[in-house]
């Protein structure tokens, strides 16, 4: 079966043609243990007798780049001719898994580059070493004698060049070493410049093919609705009479959901629209936006939780203190809204089971379209596409369940499943929503205690369990001050709804460093002192915060803005596995609206491989931030969420958009991830920015609602 539209296909055409006659390299690299063996697998990298390389990532490209990033690590180790380099998402295999995530092949918590850095400078390096033996056997020379130079082995001073194309199937057959030093940093050609990506011109032009654009022989459509309030089921519906619709092939029942399939995707969505579905009363029909809050407030006063981190003696500092400060925070449900709605196609037949997904977790994919056909893993392949975004959405497979079990229904004929914005804006897995109380001891400028308690419900018993602490380490994210308070406390009360709530980007630092940061202006107002100066004394003892908060004051002006019509608030966190960010923006009310005019963006991730990528990431995040700070909400009435479309679940638009200034600091050290650092200050930053201008402080987001 030839599966793929044009340009996709033609892609894997060349592909599979390099395949037949390409160097595959055969070692293996240190990835992560399997079991007790020594047995560690890596394959990266492809190089056909034409030169053509493909390298291979195990990172989902869902718009961050890594799928750029990943390449340019194992080009510069391979002294690799860039012209000539591709990229592949490889597909299912515990080759692909993420070290710093258990092993898992999962793309999230900012971890592609970070996790995958030192295992593709490996593969990069094995491979020129191998490419430089076998040019020295055709020349019977010692390897010391040769050199690489962009994608070619040179002998000495002489003329004496062959290209990589021309060494790969002798290459294949050389010893692998197995230590390689790395190429050193002063000779880079690629990583740390600002290369061009790889996935770009595809999207611009429209070649690039996500699951929405899958076209296969013979295939059908199919489009779902779910019971609009979570977990509810179907009493009735007209599908005598929608089966009698041109093109209309079959419904099928779903678990608390409906499907539609026909021979077009808009024939299945008219025809759903006039499926009549109604459905049974469920037992959440009777909560409320009103009656969740009262949940999280009752739950975050009554119960203790339970402490996630703890310094000195808070409770003792707070008593001796001259002055108790308290401020209370509140955070909504918030949906991801991808670019490109849940989509899936599948194939099952009785002997294997095919999926096209964009998926930031296939692993579980595969497992899941095992389970439900009752076929072995290894009968299930997943062929791995771009996505139009991710933000830990496509961490889920209920979509790929879905249509993995639609096409059961259709023995051997591939069937798409796509969701409408509405089904993906009222079905989502979301931000959990969230309250916060923090209590300041203060005497004189001295901050004696600090003590942060908040409520959510989980995520990690649901999806990662294994990963489950006494306390949920994803929506505690960033709960601890890492000022230098001497006596602080970090506390999270678990409190659950029948929402189902998923990773987003940040997760639960988009809701504890609103609070903190929030937090820390209130007690600076409190002490009379600049929000600047404030942050910047409590610091001292963390040279890189100060450097980047110092940066940021400088490029955004802060110290001498002047103020009038428009004010500038500041925010500063340093997230779990995300690098160190300070953030400014300058806002102003225009007609009663909230302005954000500009963001300035200082962030230090130790090293980065495309600072033109890391700039985007962390713009990109502050968007994301705005978005939420600014109109996101997903409210809940009669049990089911309200919004359905981008006419209520507003996000910021190209209008609303404010100039960027981003600059990158370089500490040096260790890889820390930038795609969701750049997100979780924006809201504090406006808020105090506000409170500047107008001295009203908001403490509920969304900010906008504050200003209606």
């Amino acid at each position: 079966m030839n599966p793929i539209t044009p340009s996709r296909r033609s892609f894997l055409k060349t592909s599979a043609a390099i395949g037949a006659s390409a160097f595959i390299l055969p070692f293996a690299t240190r990835a992560f243990p399997q079991g007790k063996g020594e047995s560690f697998v890596s394959n990266f990298l492809r190089i056909d007798r034409d030169g053509g390389i493909v390298i291979v990532t195990p990172v989902a490209e869902v718009g961050q780049g890594t799928s750029t990033a990943l390449p340019m690590i194992l080009a510069e180790a391979l002294d690799a001719d860039w012209t000539k380099v591709r990229f592949e998402l490889a597909s299912v295999g515990k080759e692909y898994g993420n070290p710093t995530l258990g092993g898992i092949q999962l793309t999230g918590a900012s971890t592609g580059v970070s996790a995958f850095h030192d295992p593709l400078q490996n593969a990069g390096a094995v491979a020129r070493t191998m490419l430089i033996l076998a040019a020295a056997k055709v020349w019977n020379v010692s390897p010391e004698a040769c050199s690489t130079q962009n994608g070619r082995v040179l002998l000495g001073n002489t003329n004496k060049i062959l290209t990589y194309g021309e060494l790969a199937s002798a290459a294949a057959e050389q010893p692998v070493p197995k230590v390689v030093a790395p190429v050193a940093s002063s000779k880079n050609r690629f990583v740390g410049n600002p290369i061009p990506r790889l996935d770009i011109p595809g999207k611009v032009n429209g070649s690039a093919t996500f699951a929405v654009d899958v076209r296969l022989p013979g295939m059908l459509y199919a489009t779902v609705a779910a019971c609009p309030t979570f977990g509810g089921k179907l009493l009735r519906d007209t599908r005598s009479e929608v089966l009698k619709q041109k093109g209309v092939r079959g419904v099928v029942d779903l678990p608390s959901a409906v499907a539609v399939v026909a021979d077009r995707w808009w024939i299945a969505r008219r025809s759903l629209d006039s499926l009549g579905a109604e459905w049974a009363p469920g037992q959440n029909d009777h909560v409320n936006d009103e009656s969740i809050s009262a949940q999280l407030w009752g739950d975050l006063k009554s119960k203790d939780g339970v402490v996630v981190k703890t310094a000195g003696t808070p409770d003792a500092a707070l008593r001796t203190s001259q002055t108790v400060i308290t401020a209370q925070y509140e955070v909504p449900f918030l949906a991801h809204a991808t670019m490109e709605p849940m989509s899936c196609v599948a194939r099952v037949d009785a002997a294997s089971c095919d999926v096209w997904v964009g998926s930031q977790l296939p692993d579980k994919a595969r497992a899941v379209a095992a389970e439900l056909t009752g076929l072995p893993e290894t009968s299930v392949k997943i062929h791995t596409l771009i996505a139009g975004g991710g933000f830990g959405r496509r961490q889920e497979a209920d979509f790929v369940a879905q249509a993995v079990l639609v096409a059961k229904s259709f023995p051997g004929q591939p069937v798409k499943l796509i969701w409408s914005r509405e089904e993906d804006i009222q079905h989502d897995f979301y931000r959990p929503a969230g309250v916060s109380e923090l209590t300041a001891g203060v005497t004189g400028r001295d901050v004696l205690a600090f003590k942060h308690k908040q409520a959510s419900q989980t995520i990690l018993p649901r999806m990662y369990p294994a990963f489950m602490q006494s306390f949920d380490s994803v929506v505690t994210d960033a709960i601890f001050a890492f000022y230098d308070f001497p006596n602080q406390e970090a506390r999270w009360v678990r409190s659950e709804t029948h929402v189902p709530a998923g990773m987003w980007r940040s997760v639960g630092a988009s809701q504890t460093v609103f609070a903190i940061e929030s937090f820390i202006d209130e007690i600076a107002a409190k002490t009379g002192e600049d929000p600047y100066q404030f942050r910047r004394d409590r610091l001292r003892a963390n040279a890189k915060a100060l450097k980047v908060l110092d940066r940021l004051a400088e490029i955004s002006g802060y110290k001498n803005h002047a103020g009038g019509s428009r004010a500038i608030g500041l925010g500063i966190s340093h997230k779990n596995l995300d690098c160190l960010v300070a953030q400014a923006a300058e806002v102003s009310l225009e007609g009663g609206r909230v302005v954000v005019h500009k963001i300035w963006t200082v962030a230090d991730p130790g090293q980065i491989i495309n600072p033109d990528t890391a700039r985007a990431q962390l713009e990109g995040a502050a968007i994301w931030g705005l978005s939420a700070a600014l109109y996101g909400k997903i409210s809940i009435g009669q049990g089911r969420v309200q919004e359905s479309n981008f006419d209520t679940y507003q996000v910021v638009r190209l209008a609303d958009t404010p100039t960027f200034v981003t600059e990158l600091l370089l500490s040096g050290g260790p890889f820390e991830g930038i795609g969701e650092g750049g997100a979780p200050n924006v809201a504090p930053a406006v808020c105090n920015a506000l409170f500047r201008l107008t001295g009203k402080r908001i403490r509920r987001l969304p900010i906008a609602e504050q200003f209606a």
